[in-house]
């Protein structure tokens, strides 16, 4: 007797039915951690977020990343709508104003033009450069949770050889110092298993910060990184990056006292005023440097104290702040004004 096995239906779903704004929603989830290594998996790359809306002039570039294997600046431009020559020009504008190497164009579909323009940008160009065209589509079954899905439709020719190649050629370039970082963020991402499971999952950088974890994507975006600083000792550090890191950073500050109480020390609030992002930033006594290999397991030791404890002193403030005030009280900032919102932007309660 023959049993039947009742099979759903897959059915595609419109893209602004999960992201009905572009910047707001599409943007921001494509920058966390999770997504965009997903699009890194099809496109052969593993992708490091630098910033969201990366300011290019008068311009702000959707995502700008990196190669985790070259260290080279991905750029990424999306669109939940098809393919539109505006943001055909954008992206070569982009491109050049950040000296891209890589640039993906996501959208929900490409016109024959727009995909014919980026395979002519990859026949036009030297090895060293690669165009993606990149459809994203949703789709569920019954009632389920939306499923999305990346498909490359246009890439450089023999792109798989070519990204081994830049590999290799990246690990034989590599100078003594960035050798020497490698090791170190290496060595500590091997360490931090049961201790900092975020950073267990990385891969060693190449120079003298790292990335644990991006603890909220979007403008502002909020990172938990460790770095050498050239003028100071080793530390750990919430960096804000985006338009809104000033007037998030402001508002946190407001819950300065409750925040270092919970992470249980007094902290540097840096707001980098010539800078568009801020920090707010724990430092190991003395002036620790990575090129004391002598120091090592005792800087290891004391990052895997402070660095998760920092985060997690941060992540309920972070994740409480209502974002939808940051706009108006930058504002107000800007024109010399007090704005009466900023105290009731963040709550941790």
């Amino acid at each position: 007797m023959s049993s039947v096995v009742a099979l759903g239906k897959l059915e595609r779903v419109t893209l602004r039915d999960a992201w009905p704004n572009e910047a707001s929603n599409f943007t921001p989830w494509l920058a966390e951690e999770e997504n965009l290594a997903q699009l890194g998996e099809v496109l052969g790359l593993q992708l490091e977020l630098e910033g969201v809306e990366k300011q290019v002039g008068s311009f702000s570039a959707d995502i700008l990343a990196r190669d985790a294997s070259t260290q080279q600046w991905v750029l990424i431009e999306n669109q939940i709508a098809p393919t539109d020559h505006n943001h055909l020009g954008q992206l070569l504008t982009y491109a050049a104003g950040l000296d891209a190497h890589t640039v993906v164009w996501i959208a929900e579909t490409f016109r024959d033009e727009h995909r014919a323009a980026i395979d002519f940008l990859n026949r036009a160009t030297t090895d060293e450069f690669a165009f993606f065209a990149v459809q994203i589509e949703l789709w569920r079954i019954a009632e389920s949770p939306f499923a999305p899905r990346f498909a490359v439709v246009a890439k450089p020719n023999n792109w798989s050889k070519q990204a081994q190649a830049a590999k290799q050629t990246a690990e034989e370039d590599l100078t003594g110092s960035q050798k020497m970082y490698r090791d170190y963020w290496s060595a500590l991402v091997a360490k931090a298993k049961d201790r900092y499971p975020a950073l267990s999952g990385r891969q060693g950088f190449k120079g003298n910060w790292q990335t644990a974890e991006r603890i909220r994507g979007g403008n502002p975006s909020f990172s938990a990184n460790a770095s050498f600083p050239w003028d100071k000792s080793l530390r750990c550090e919430i960096y804000i990056e985006g338009s809104l890191a000033k007037a998030a950073f402001r508002s946190l500050e407001l819950r300065k006292d409750e925040i270092e109480k919970a992470f249980g020390d007094k902290l540097e609030w840096e707001e980098l005023p010539d800078a568009i992002a801020s920090r707010i930033a724990y430092y190991m006594p003395g002036m620790e440097r990575c090129s004391d290999r002598e120091r090592w397991a005792a800087q290891h030791e004391w990052l895997l104290t402070y660095w998760p404890r920092l985060a997690d002193a941060f992540r309920p403030y972070i994740k409480s702040m209502d974002y939808s005030k940051l706009e108006s009280i930058d504002a107000a900032e800007a024109a010399g004004e007090a704005s009466p919102e900023a105290t009731q932007v963040v709550n941790a309660g």
